[in-house]
């Protein structure tokens, strides 16, 4: 019979950062990853003019959509947006390391509903709390863990409340940025995924 195991795509452990850090007072969220409509860019966009004017929206990644960037630098919000297009991964965790949080509003569609997120536990793995999509499967993940916030990717000014709250009380974002890093630190990181797939060659190929 055909052999079928889950193995994740987490954060590699020595990616993520040896102490937890949280020094100054945030004002920027970002959004690191391939640029798209169906990820929610233009709402997240949309969300910043309801956003306390301090904060600003940091998108890291290509626009993979003819025509997308265009449209996003037309709406209102992109007054508010870092774009910095693609950089090295150590830029990244710079960008993520001074975030208030990190963003993967992704709209619903099924290959989107049904998976984990590897963004979501690169942003765990960073510190900073996850600010995401409501799907039952993202929301166990960050209740279970109280690392973030979920919303209705589809609703701007949900995405914005969230963002707010975060700002308003860099404690409690904090914390949650803390729950985050060790949720990745413990159970959500290769390291404690690599088992399963040497155990599956293993087994494949006769012990």
């Amino acid at each position: 019979g055909i052999r079928c195991i889950d193995i994740n795509n987490y954060p590699l452990k020595e990616e993520i950062d040896g102490a937890f850090t949280w020094d100054e007072s945030r004002s920027s969220v970002c959004y690191i990853g391939a640029i798209t409509s169906i990820r929610g860019v233009e709402c997240l966009i949309d969300a910043m003019p309801h956003v306390n004017r301090n904060v600003c929206l940091d998108l890291v990644g290509p626009y993979t959509e003819p025509g997308l960037h265009g449209a996003c630098q037309n709406r209102t919000g992109w007054k508010r947006v870092n774009d910095h297009g693609v950089v090295d991964r150590a830029s990244v965790r710079e960008v993520m390391k001074e975030s208030l949080a990190g963003i993967v509003t992704f709209l619903p569609a099924p290959n989107h509903v049904d998976a984990q997120p590897n963004k979501m536990f690169e942003y765990m793995s960073a510190g900073i709390p996850v600010i995401c999509s409501d799907f039952p499967l993202w929301k166990e993940i960050v209740q279970g863990h109280s690392c973030g916030l979920c919303v209705n990717p589809e609703d701007p000014s949900a995405i914005a409340a969230a963002i707010n709250q975060l700002y308003a009380d860099q404690e409690y974002a904090k914390s949650m940025g803390r729950n985050g890093w060790s949720a990745v630190l413990n159970k959500y990181n290769w390291t404690a995924e690599a088992p399963k797939l040497l155990a599956l060659y293993k087994a494949v190929l006769g012990g």
